[in-house]
């Protein structure tokens, strides 16, 4: 007898483990919150602290991949204005991975990551490889609007600025018709 107890013990902790936990997503949802309140106001270090804080509460609390790429995503565009770029880089790395599986190649938010991506490797001098990322979005950026439209402009000109520096006049060219476009 005590041993079937154990078993239907064990299997419903099992259950329970892998089901998204309601207390996990009040309190995600809560640091969400504080993250962007402290951004709002211009506490960044504290944004950044409850951003990952709400990152750790989908893990804990199994929530799902889509809410875990747009914590990460938060996250990471808290990282960049903290000029934390290759930290910035890696969350968005995972975010961007997540979100493809989930919304294909080219979805609105897969653009976000990677103009947030690119502007990463930018503050990283990584302008070979952001050259890259900046070519893939934007076939997507035309879908932009308001604020987003306008910041992915500005991408695109800083990037083709760089690459006529860098001598690369095709991918400047590219990138100054893309930012006329929008």
């Amino acid at each position: 007898m005590r041993s079937s107890h154990s078993v239907l013990i064990s299997a419903i902790v099992l259950l329970f483990a892998g089901c998204a936990n309601p207390l996990n997503q009040a309190t995600s949802d809560r640091y969400a919150a504080q993250c962007s309140a402290a951004e709002s106001t211009g506490d960044l270090a504290s944004a950044e602290e409850a951003c990952y804080r709400s990152v750790k509460n989908v893990d804990w609390g199994n929530l799902g991949p889509e809410l875990k790429s747009q914590r990460l995503y938060n996250l990471a565009r808290i990282k960049r204005r903290l000029a934390k770029f290759a930290e910035a880089e890696e969350v968005l790395k995972e975010s961007l991975a997540i979100e493809e599986t989930l919304s294909g190649p080219t979805g609105v938010k897969i653009g976000r990551r990677l103009v947030e991506l690119s502007v990463n490797l930018a503050g990283q001098n990584k302008w070979s490889e952001g050259e890259i990322v900046v070519s893939r979005f934007i076939p997507i950026s035309t879908a932009f609007v308001g604020q987003e439209r306008t910041y992915t402009k500005e991408v695109l000109l800083r990037y083709a600025a760089t690459m006529d520096k860098l001598g690369n006049v095709q991918s400047a060219e590219k990138f100054k018709a893309a930012a006329a476009a929008l």
